[in-house]
């Protein structure tokens, strides 16, 4: 998006989400796809450290839905300030399991089928009308129904009640029982990661990513040693605890629920907004807090902007690179990442200037992270499989470690969690535990792309 990354081109360009397709298709978009790769033809492919935007999506979003609330996020701040890039990504959440195997958008397709028999299958297998419901829709179709049936008002009214009580407990759900450790994980190594490279993080959520984005916010406190580089804007906060500006509009029918359902559990109003009919609940992104014709967008960009400014640079001293791999881990102990270039060297703790890629953070303590970056420098990249291990060097026996792939533009394109094994010391440095393999492929043109085995 930046200007500055005109150099760089994608094979792959997530879609804007299509809504009027089969709901079970949006519902696959809910696990993360296939890895993204990244080109680059200059001799320098990658951009400097600068600001990062990190999205975190609410409540029954898909993965294609919570990037376009990114993109419309990153036009309220542009690409750079102070001669800075701004890059960014969504870190995903799904909306997590009502049941085995059940999503909670699943669990909305399946009242939503329930209420379609109500209207003798004028509704079968019609999801851009669900799509309306929850804010994704541009256009009131539910109108033009009702114009048609008009026994179909009195089924929206129903569906609308039975969403925002859905949306309220799964709400309410998160509130009370928080993510679990595991939940987390994924998105701490990807913000030690980016506090490591010297980003200047800015954290953004709605609705139940607001959960994640307190998680993360401590997490780059933590990496970081201070507060000064990371700021977070929240808005329609489900969490009475907050660590930056925040937006609730006093028509949010989601977090009044939620409130009157567990008062002190959800920040007060602070923006009085007019209804619309394209989010009767008041609660979506796109369709409430960015609708560009009410006061929520103006608020939040002054939010964003305003948090943007007074970030500092952290004191670190890692390379962002072509890819990179950051590996962290749940507590105490020394864990230390392995590679394995394309022409047989081995980077690690004992050996950390390889010809094309380095490590350039060795944590000893506990929690990481251990860093590795491939050089920016095409004369020096390397084409071919980079292998990546760990060893549990000493104290950190029944851990779980997660190590996350980095391209230079899209972010992260693959985590791997796993247990670090028993300690085996210096024993382990010529046999770590294979975690991921990474591969660079270099074109006819002297295009380069990376991708994950």
């Amino acid at each position: 998006m930046a200007a500055s990354w005109n150099h760089l081109k994608e094979t792959a360009v997530r879609p804007r989400p299509t809504r009027r397709r089969w709901v079970f298709t949006a519902l696959s978009m809910l696990a993360l796809s296939s890895p993204v790769e990244v080109q680059a033809q200059s001799s320098s492919i990658c951009a400097p450290s600068g600001y990062y935007l990190a999205f975190f999506n609410g409540v029954f979003n898909t993965l294609g839905e919570a990037s376009e609330g990114y993109e419309r996020l990153h036009l309220l701040v542009g690409d750079s300030l102070r001669g800075e890039p701004i890059s960014g990504s969504v870190l995903y959440n799904s909306s997590g399991k009502v049941r085995p195997g059940v999503t909670r958008l699943e669990d909305l397709a399946e009242v939503f089928i329930q209420r379609s028999a109500e209207l003798d299958g004028v509704l079968s297998n019609r999801w851009e009308y669900l799509w309306e419901l929850l804010g994704s829709e541009q256009t009131p179709l539910w109108d033009r129904l009702v114009r048609a049936v008009p026994a179909a008002a009195a089924v929206k009214a129903a569906l609308v009640t039975e969403i925002s009580a859905k949306s309220v407990a799964a709400l309410a759900a998160l509130v009370s029982n928080p993510p679990t450790a595991s939940d987390y994980a994924k998105h701490d190594t990807r913000i030690q990661g980016l506090v490591t490279e010297g980003q200047k993080l800015l954290l953004v959520a709605h609705s139940q990513g607001n959960l994640f984005a307190n998680n993360a916010y401590s997490t780059a406190i933590r990496a970081a040693r201070s507060s000064a580089s990371v700021g977070v804007v929240h808005i329609a906060p489900a969490s009475v605890r907050l660590n930056g500006a925040y937006t609730l509009a006093d028509i949010d029918r989601i977090v009044s629920g939620l409130l009157g359902l567990a008062p002190g559990g959800a920040s007060a109003p602070n923006i009085s907004l007019s209804q619309s009919l394209l989010d009767p609940l008041g609660h979506s992104l796109i369709g409430t807090y960015l609708d560009p014709t009410r006061a929520a967008r103006a608020q939040i960009q002054v939010q964003m902007q305003s948090a943007l400014a007074a970030l500092a640079t952290p004191r670190t001293t890692a390379a962002f690179g072509f890819f990179t791999v950051t590996l962290s881990w749940d507590g105490p102990g020394d864990v230390d990442l392995h590679s394995y270039q394309p022409d047989g060297q081995h980077v690690y703790y004992n050996a950390r200037t390889g010809t094309a890629g380095f490590l350039d953070t060795d944590n000893t303590i506990g929690l990481g992270p251990e860093h590795f970056y491939a050089t920016c420098d095409v004369t020096r990249l390397q084409a071919g499989t980079y292998r990546f291990g760990i060893n549990n060097y000493r104290g950190a026996t029944g851990r779980t470690a997660t190590l996350q792939v980095a391209a230079a533009r899209r972010g992260e394109i693959a985590t791997r969690s796993l247990g670090v094994g028993g300690e085996r010391g210096a024993l382990g440095d010529g046999s770590p535990i294979p975690v991921v393999s990474v591969s660079v492929i270099r074109s006819p043109a002297g295009v380069y792309s990376v991708g994950v085995q």
